[in-house]
């Protein structure tokens, strides 16, 4: 395989470069991930109308969980006060509640022209943006959000999401690092600060954080995966082999994750047809996973396997959520195979 190991190194790349970037990529919520979703967010120190009447009914029904209730009164409320902001932001929570996100994103919109105050009706429209890959629109509303409440967690850790999509990173860690002193103790704010260490190839930072999230949240497979790259990038190979095994025997049945991370340290090791296994182990997880797609292909041709590879680059490029960056380069791979002239 003498001959293959550039093209070995550049899948070993490839793995730290997918794993990062998908997590901080990571779609997220208004509501913190390790706790039930329940929460609604008053600003503090700005009034709000009174809840009362179907208000305030409609409010307690949705904490309640009784949705059809709240829907009800809420509903009942908008029509006798058509610019409510109160009324406007829990219908868009209680759009959240029965999944209906393009409906909730226009409640919380009207929420914030009735009330531009209203911090978390901006917070939340900012963790949908997220979700729907439009950054701008994120940033902009959650750095609103955070204007009127700085020291909301919920804020800070959306804040930090908005500002690493758009490579702000020292702003990302700053809006992390500030969230993890208000809640110190919550797995996936430690997580995701992790990663913007890893962005940075600071590994022993991100490491510290990660150890921490594992012992909140001992499950966390997310958490288990960057912990073996953090140990590969600080070179202790056995240490995050035996962190790979550790996470698939704590775990049972580990997330695609763990093993494109554990691909990675086999690679290193030139084991490159046992880091094959670990990438088809993660296809059967996640057969959509551009990451391990791209990863796979790149590693088949690593191996000589130039059919297989083949087909596993068009998968890759077929798949509508792949690495922008990594497009062209393997387009070009792709004309070579098909040509008969691959080295």
């Amino acid at each position: 395989m003498g001959g293959n190991r550039a093209a070995v190194a550049t899948a070993v790349n490839t793995l730290v470069v997918c794993l990062v970037a998908m997590a901080c990529g990571a779609k997220k919520d208004i509501i913190d991930r390790d706790r039930a979703l329940v929460e609604t967010l008053v600003p503090e120190g700005h009034k709000t109308e009174s809840l009362t009447g179907d208000l305030a009914d409609g409010v307690r029904a949705l904490r309640d969980g009784e949705l059809d209730d709240a829907n009800a009164a809420l509903e009942r409320w908008l029509d006798k006060h058509p610019n409510s902001a109160m009324a406007a932001y829990h219908l868009g929570l209680w759009a959240l509640a029965v999944d209906k996100r393009a409906v909730a994103q226009n409640w919380f919109e009207r929420a914030v022209e009735f009330d531009p105050k209203l911090h978390a009706a901006h917070c939340h429209l900012g963790a949908l943006y997220l979700s729907h890959g439009e950054d701008v629109a994120a940033l902009r509303a959650l750095e609103k959000a955070f204007a009127l409440a700085p020291d909301d967690v919920r804020v800070l850790a959306n804040l930090g999401a908005a500002r690493a999509r758009r490579g702000l990173w020292s702003e990302a860690l700053e809006a992390y690092q500030a969230a993890n002193k208000i809640a110190p103790s919550h797995g996936s704010l430690l997580y995701d600060t992790a990663l913007i260490w890893m962005q940075r190839q600071q590994w022993q930072q991100a490491l510290d954080l990660l150890e921490q999230a594992l012992t909140v949240r001992p499950y966390f497979g997310q958490a288990w995966a960057a912990k073996v790259v953090c140990l590969h990038g600080l070179g202790d190979l056995q240490g995050a082999e035996a962190a790979a095994q550790a996470a698939i025997d704590t775990l049972g049945q580990p997330e695609a994750e763990v093993h494109l991370a554990y691909a990675r340290v086999l690679v290193h090791q030139r084991k490159v047809d046992e880091g094959i296994d670990q990438l088809k182990k993660a296809t059967e997880l996640r057969p959509d996973h551009p990451g391990v797609q791209l990863a796979l292909g790149e590693l088949y041709d690593a191996a000589g396997n130039k059919k297989d590879a083949l087909a596993t680059y068009l998968l890759f490029l077929k798949n509508p959520q792949r690495l922008g960056e990594d497009s062209r380069r393997i387009r070009d791979r792709v004309k070579q195979l098909q040509s008969g002239k691959a080295d």
